[in-house]
């Protein structure tokens, strides 16, 4: 369990009373680790002894599916002021605590795991004049819906709030703050699109695996399938990655033929690529089951599957996904890049 200075009290907030507009779905509610975000990430924060835990939501929650220890320390409130953003959460759970401190956080952090707090809470101990400390991400990016606050912001939030303007990074410009910088990435990634969902699920896939896959797909031969891997397998063999390569495929003669996909990838630099033909495939197992146990066989850092529809999860559609940064995406998905951009 993370450990820190009882000098002073600390809370977590989590906001969850979002309108998830882009994600057209209550975030909170989205299917995570066996249960759902919002449940799993008051899981997670049993890393951290916070005093008390509260989520900020404008619907019904019930933290029965929570250990009674950890239910005790949980209790939902409303915004005052409705849909005025993450601001309105925010006062109205600080308005609502009783600690010192807030770490505050959005319901959609599902790679966060805590191990920040000792950091974040460093710059108070020196400075109590501090109101925040909003980490900054090695990528440059400022992450205040991850970050610590003082509850005697509530006043000035409040007036803030008066004037109509709702806008969080606009009221951090006016209170003395501190940067936590060099933070990794990863851990705040959050999902604000199903895209973005989509592919957390596949880099959480990719992390319970021995070797990480990636299957590129599309609907037709001749959409350029291969040729996409091709190029990727080209990319991540130049940047130090060793990658092995598999085709699925309807043909039963898979003899090495000069100039086929599989000699291709070869070429491209793939330290290893073979086919999946139906003859490797017994009367009572599923196609996909036998590809991905052969990636999980492969030696290689990566594995590619080029496949119509029959490859590992997760998958990446040529046709619709960006080619200038397909080897980003791909490297995101297994877990070897903090972002996609």
């Amino acid at each position: 369990m993370i450990k820190y200075s009882h000098r002073f009290s600390l809370g977590l907030i989590i906001l969850a009373g979002g309108e998830s507009s882009r994600m057209g779905h209550d975030k909170a509610t989205l299917p995570w680790n066996g249960t759902d975000l919002l449940t799993d990430l008051l899981l997670r924060s049993q890393r951290a002894p916070f005093a008390e835990r509260i989520v900020s939501i404008n619907r019904d929650y019930s933290p029965k599916n929570l250990p009674a220890k950890l239910a005790r320390t949980v209790r939902t409130i409303a915004d005052n002021v409705q849909h005025c953003g993450p601001l309105g959460g925010l006062e109205a759970a600080m308005r609502d605590g009783e600690c010192d401190y807030y770490l505050v956080l959005s319901v959609d952090l599902p790679f966060y795991d805590f191990s920040p707090i000792s950091d974040i809470l460093r710059p108070v101990r020196r400075a109590p004049e501090l109101m925040a400390v909003i980490p900054r991400t090695k990528d440059g990016r400022d992450q205040p819906l991850a970050a610590l606050y003082s509850r005697e912001l509530v006043p000035a939030i409040a007036r803030q709030l008066q004037t109509g303007n709702y806008c969080l990074q606009e009221f951090l410009q006016k209170i003395p703050t501190a940067t936590l910088k060099s933070c990794r990435p990863a851990l705040y990634l959050n999902v604000n699109t199903m895209s973005d969902y989509e592919a957390a699920k596949g880099r959480a896939a990719n992390s319970r695996r021995k070797v990480p896959v990636v299957t590129l797909t599309a609907p037709n031969s001749g959409d350029g399938k291969t040729t996409a891997a091709e190029t990727a397998i080209a990319e991540l063999t130049r940047r130090g990655y060793h990658v092995a390569y598999i085709k699925s495929t309807h043909h039963t003669d898979c003899r090495p033929k000069a100039g086929s996909d599989t000699d291709r990838a070869r070429s491209a630099g793939a330290v290893s690529a073979c086919l999946c033909s139906p003859d490797m495939i017994g009367p009572e197992a599923q196609k996909e089951d036998v590809i991905f146990n052969m990636t999980q066989q492969q030696l290689a850092d990566l594995v590619l599957v080029e496949s119509h529809s029959h490859g590992p999860f997760p998958q990446i559609d040529i046709q619709q996904a960006d080619s200038a940064n397909i080897v980003n995406h791909i490297l995101f998905l297994t877990g070897y890049r903090s972002s996609e951009i």
